[in-house]
């Protein structure tokens, strides 16, 4: 890891464990092992290494959704793909660090109140919503709200990926999307 990715790192673990506000950029620079200087030598300002910090996460998201191909993805691979997104939401180190600062700050901070709801909540949705849109139109899912379809989908999977996780979560998790497939599956499928 470069200089500036454990600057990126080291903050982000530290703002999803005091909050943003609570970390000063000597904080960091000490958790690094770097001067202040050194830490203004990548970074401008707390801002711009915040920003850094949302393109990682975004970046990250972005990458996870072409490895999966969600948008590509068949009926039969559901469970797959829900249980594949969960795990990276709450596996990945990075994911679960900014979950944890989004949702501390949202509740100081509109743009983090905004950026968590967007992350979190909205693009899960609005995904989930597009290809049952295309499911339905192809006649593999029920001709029925596509959005509240979205929503009964993913609301387990939103609620869980908050809390420390066991092994029967998942296991309740692959029932529920067992279930929804029984539910919405159109009569020849």
């Amino acid at each position: 890891m470069t200089t500036k990715e454990k600057i990126i790192y080291e903050a982000l673990m530290l703002f999803s464990i005091s909050g943003y506000e609570a970390v000063s950029t000597r904080m960091i620079a000490k958790a690094v092992g770097v001067t202040d200087s050194a830490m203004y030598k990548h970074f401008k300002s707390k801002q711009d290494l915040l920003d850094a910090i949302l393109n990682e996460c975004k970046s990250r998201f972005m990458q996870k959704l072409e490895e999966t191909k969600f948008m590509e993805m068949e009926w039969e691979n559901l469970e797959d793909i829900c249980m594949s997104f969960f795990q990276f939401q709450t596996e990945d180190p990075w994911i679960v660090a900014f979950r944890k600062l989004l949702m501390v700050e949202q509740f100081k901070d509109q743009q983090m109140q905004q950026l968590y709801r967007n992350f979190f909540i909205e693009i899960p949705l609005e995904g989930q919503k597009k290809i049952f849109e295309q499911l339905i139109e192809e006649k593999i899912l029920k001709p029925v709200d596509p959005e509240i379809m979205a929503l009964e989908l993913y609301a387990p999977f939103f609620m869980y990926h908050t809390l420390e996780q066991e092994k029967t979560v998942q296991e309740k998790l692959k029932k529920h999307v067992k279930q929804f497939v029984v539910h919405y599956a159109a009569e020849q499928h």
